[in-house]
């Protein structure tokens, strides 16, 4: 490290004792990336399995302390790692050389977990974009299946209500054969789209670390990662999954979403509703929420 960097604002702030550890891991391509640890506090049970938590495309750690809290309550050390290129991390923003690059950095993240917690086994759990990401590793990779107790995906972004125009396709398509890294706008600039509380809203529109732009690759491999998640085979995920979905997300359609992971996981799925936008953890009172993603991963222990 050449310079300290910032930490990103959290969205729910913790309480004194309760900030998580950051730690830095390098990547197997030599990049630098943040992950965020979060302990159980004092009296909190023991003996519970670690949790790997994935964020949105872009979102960051910031803004699932909440629940990542919540898990750390419960006896669970909670990994948030931080997509490069997101966050808190300054090299090549809102990019990446390829999504088998993507899946590795969640491979090497799992790996770093397991060592520094001496198991063998961890929970994963994904929101959003991350979701995607983690049922995209879970579905053509045996290698971390064999480390996986639990899958939960949080309103997980397989099929995409908010999607880049037409037109814009066209013009990434372009820059793809000539200038790769080339910045295009993420189409979820409307804070709206992502809870209908409006001090969560103004925390969105004062969040200096949320990606706005990413670059055609990214953008291309992002719609590549798509198609392997609706190609999969059935049942190529085959631990218990939990799919927490909002009956008011503009983001994401619900029905496929939940069609295609119903095909990945089969009779191993559970499937939770709870009323709100699309990011549960800016509700109003997400206690609620909170206690679903809790009992979504424990139902894996």
């Amino acid at each position: 490290m050449t310079q300290p960097r910032p930490i990103p604002p959290s969205a729910i702030p913790p309480p004194p004792g309760r900030s998580p550890e950051r730690k830095f891991l390098r990547l197997r391509d030599g990049y630098e990336t943040s992950v965020y640890v979060h302990r159980p506090p004092a009296g909190a049970p023991e003996g519970k399995l670690p949790v790997l938590y994935a964020h949105g495309i872009q979102s960051h750690p910031g803004w699932f302390y909440g629940s990542a809290m919540a898990l750390a309550s419960a006896g669970h050390t909670v990994y948030q790692l931080t997509r490069r290129g997101s966050g808190d991390n300054p090299a090549a923003r809102g990019d990446c050389p390829h999504r088998a690059q993507l899946l590795d950095d969640v491979r090497m993240n799992m790996e770093f977990l397991l060592a520094e917690e001496k198991t063998e086994l961890v929970h994963l759990l994904g929101v959003s974009w991350g979701g995607k990401l983690l049922a995209a590793l879970l579905a053509r990779d045996e290698t971390p299946q064999r480390h996986v107790k639990s899958l939960t995906l949080i309103a997980p972004g397989i099929v995409p209500r908010a999607d880049v125009q037409f037109r814009v396709k066209i013009r990434i398509a372009g820059s793809l054969l000539v200038h790769p890294d080339a910045l295009y706008d993420i189409p979820l600039g409307d804070v709206s789209l992502f809870t209908d509380n409006e001090p969560m809203r103004r925390y969105l529109a004062d969040d200096a670390f949320g990606l706005h732009q990413a670059t055609a690759r990214f953008l291309f491999e992002s719609r590549r990662m798509d198609q392997d998640v609706h190609r999969a085979k059935a049942g190529s995920i085959p631990c218990p999954t939990t799919l927490i979905l909002s009956k008011r997300d503009r983001i994401i359609d619900n029905a496929k979403t939940r069609a295609v992971v119903e095909k990945l996981a089969g009779e191993k799925l559970n499937v939770v509703e709870l009323d709100g936008s699309h990011t549960l953890e800016f509700e109003p009172d997400p206690a609620e929420f909170f206690r679903h993603v809790v009992e979504a991963v424990e139902r894996g222990e």
